[in-house]
């Protein structure tokens, strides 16, 4: 049914009802029931609009029709977030097992992905704030956020670079090595400049997505691990995102800070930068001097 069309027919009866009714293009029926159908469909539109309760006369007195908004969820989905996380978050919050959105995330097609995301969801659930219906299936809940990823992608030109999978692989370690979004653009110019130089990356935070741990910090028997996120053992960046960057982080790969640093050590909430290996040294002796546990 065409509820446009349908409330503009029902309007013009009601402003002149001498006027011969225009040809039929729905099932015959009366005037007075096609009026409250239309009523009846204006009330959901407005009901799903306004997200409020509107109750309508119904074509019988005593049966009034009310129209009800179907309920809805909010859930957070947080920057430098896995893809595992995300499952988990989400089966707590809508209900569904975490199996069902890992099986939902297979389909890269139906959800949307980019061709250059190469079937993965890691690195393309955008981060941000949804509201879904109680009825949304994983699938779909996982398309909206690869449909706000791509919204974003697209406000930031990515997919105009030569290789926009780098960008988002860089981006995720962007956003998983970088305390504050301040520090974003700087560490992705040390991952630009090492990439250039030919240097190895050297990330924590690459190997531990590698071995499927959380936290800071490897071992030396860690870096010895196989693996290709290893980027201890492997040269350039690791075979695809490690993370859900966010808008700052993809912006930062993007568009890193300009510098000629090489190294960063981590402080309690921040970062500092060096140059040169002596420099590096210098930060990682005055950090293991200074710093005590939280």
């Amino acid at each position: 049914m065409n509820v446009e069309n349908l409330l503009r027919e029902t309007l013009a009866e009601m402003a002149d009802e001498q006027a011969p009714p225009p040809p039929a293009r729905f099932l015959p029926q009366r005037p007075a029931r096609r009026r409250g159908v239309a009523l009846a469909a204006a009330a959901t539109v407005v009901a799903l609009a306004v997200g409020g309760t509107v109750t309508v006369k119904a074509l019988s007195p005593e049966a009034p029709v009310v129209v009800r908004p179907e309920p809805t969820r909010s859930v957070t989905i947080k920057e430098g977030w896995r893809v595992s996380s995300l499952f988990d978050n989400l089966s707590r919050v809508i209900g569904e097992p975490t199996a069902s959105f890992a099986r939902a995330a297979k389909d890269g097609r139906a959800l949307g992905l980019p061709p250059y995301a190469k079937g993965r969801l890691e690195g393309f659930a955008h981060p941000g704030t949804y509201s879904f219906a109680e009825s949304a299936t994983p699938a779909e809940i996982l398309a909206a956020t690869v449909a706000r990823f791509r919204e974003t992608a697209d406000e930031l030109g990515l997919a105009s670079r030569r290789d926009p999978l780098d960008v988002v692989i860089i981006a995720s370690i962007v956003q998983a090595e970088s305390p504050t979004e301040a520090d974003m653009p700087k560490v992705a110019r040390v991952i630009h400049n090492r990439l250039a130089r030919g240097m190895r990356l050297q990330l924590d935070s690459t190997l531990l997505y590698g071995l499927g741990r959380y936290g800071v910090g490897v071992t030396v028997e860690d870096t010895k691990r196989r693996s290709p996120y290893n980027t201890y053992r492997h040269d350039g960046l690791p075979p695809g995102p490690i993370s859900n960057p966010g808008k700052a982080a993809l912006k930062a790969a993007l568009h890193p800070a300009e510098g000629t640093w090489l190294y960063f050590v981590a402080k309690r909430d921040t970062l500092e930068f060096a140059t040169s290996e002596k420099e590096f040294a210098e930060l990682t002796a005055k950090y293991l001097h200074t710093f005590t546990p939280a």
